[in-house]
């Protein structure tokens, strides 16, 4: 069997929300990744990283992940475990050391001291992990959820602005906020991100991405 074939086998295993969610950060990913003049090497792995960023979340049973009352402390353990599941799905099928990285550090801090998991036997995540990281904060802000309403763009951007140097990279977030200021997103918007949108008021929550 084809690797592509294992890997669309794994992925047809996917939450829907999840799988719709992966294809939004891929895209937004991408476009981050080429503003930052990555090479078509560089974006190769970053696009594969990034569509396969969740995939771990194949653990995760469906009631959890679409759960609209807080997780048990033991539920919260079984999604915060998807990183380090989807790394060693990577691993057996011999995935590149760039794309195993953002599997498994899109959830760690950018200045490596903070997120999940800890154990990953680096300092810091990679760049490519850390351009994940803003797209699927940027995704899962602007995205409706069962646990909460989608956010307002300002808000997000707000909270990767306020949150820039620690938890995510300076210069990835300065250029998102460049791709908004001129209206070249470039990936699929979700409701919150049109023109218009009515603020959400019951509080910043990035949730369980």
């Amino acid at each position: 069997m084809q690797l592509d074939e294992v890997l669309m086998g794994f992925v047809a295993e996917l939450d829907e929300e999840v799988f719709a969610h992966s294809k939004r950060v891929q895209s937004l990913a991408l476009l981050l990744g080429e503003r930052m003049g990555l090479t078509s090497v560089e974006l190769n792995q970053l696009g594969l990283g990034a569509f396969l960023h969740d995939i771990g979340k194949t653990s995760v049973p469906a009631k959890v992940l679409n759960k609209e009352a807080p997780l048990t402390p033991e539920e919260w353990e079984l999604v915060k475990a998807h990183p380090k599941v989807g790394f060693d799905l990577a691993e057996s099928l011999a995935l590149s050391d760039s794309v195993k990285r953002i599997i498994l550090e899109h959830h760690l801090w950018a200045d490596g001291t903070g997120g999940y998991p800890q154990e990953t036997g680096c300092t810091t995540p990679s760049l490519l992990s850390q351009i994940t990281t803003v797209a699927d904060v940027v995704d899962a802000m602007t995205s409706h959820r069962p646990y909460r309403q989608a956010l307002p763009l300002s808000t997000c951007l707000n909270h990767l602005v306020e949150n820039a140097g620690t938890k995510f990279n300076a210069d990835i977030v300065a250029v998102f906020r460049a791709l908004v200021s001129q209206g070249l997103l470039g990936f699929e918007r979700p409701p919150s991100l049109q023109t218009g949108n009515p603020a959400i008021t019951n509080g910043l929550t990035v949730g369980r991405r």
